[in-house]
């Protein structure tokens, strides 16, 4: 596909997201893909987005040509910064609208704030419009993929927030207990409820 692609051309295209860390074949391929500046974003899509199956698969875009330039985009003029040691990771696994009840589509309003963040990426002067969000993007350098071995795996990248870490334990174990305590009164006098209809009815349990 690389082969095929022009001077300036972009390419998007799907695969199973073992291709972000697989060994062999695939990995001297992503290698040399990163190496050469080709891979610019690599998406995270959610689950259940196609009939034929039900995996979160990944949108890979290539770009021949990550350097500063000037790019005419329907009626819009982009001014795109040199990104040729950069690849964009986001993570839409938690994005999508139920459908047909069983299956996920990203809507109108997620293409075009997923496209803003990508296009606000690609920007001179980005870090006026761009910012790592965790659990949804990161720009990462070379330097960091090239640490992780050249895995494009977004969760080596993406920061997430590890919410168990601030419960308090013996807090929540407090409230637990006093739910069960609850829980266990009610089921006490029902039982006793239970024992007195059938003493009542002259059938002592």
């Amino acid at each position: 596909m690389v082969s095929k692609l022009s001077e300036n051309g972009v390419a998007g295209f799907i695969l199973a997201n073992g291709a972000l860390s697989g060994g062999g074949e695939e990995y001297k391929i992503r290698r040399k893909l990163i190496e050469n500046n080709l891979v610019e974003a690599i998406l995270v899509l959610p689950r259940d987005m196609f009939y034929t199956t039900d995996i979160s698969v990944t949108l890979w875009i290539l770009n021949k040509n990550k350097k500063e330039k000037t790019e005419n985009i329907g009626d819009e003029t982009h001014f795109h910064r040199n990104r040729e040691r950069e690849i964009l990771f986001m993570d839409l696994r938690r994005w999508g609208t139920e459908y047909e009840k069983m299956y996920i589509e990203l809507i109108p309003k997620d293409i075009e704030k997923i496209a803003n963040n990508f296009h606000n990426w690609r920007k001179i002067n980005y870090e006026d419009t761009y910012k790592n969000v965790p659990e949804y993007c990161y720009s990462a350098n070379f330097k960091e993929i090239q640490a992780n071995d050249f895995s494009l795996v977004p969760s080596k990248y993406i920061e997430f927030v590890d919410r168990d870490s601030k419960i308090d334990f013996d807090l929540e174990m407090k409230r637990i207990q006093n739910d069960f305590r609850a829980l266990l009164k009610e089921e006490k006098q029902s039982q006793d409820q239970l024992v007195n209809a059938f003493k009542i009815l002259g059938y002592e349990l």
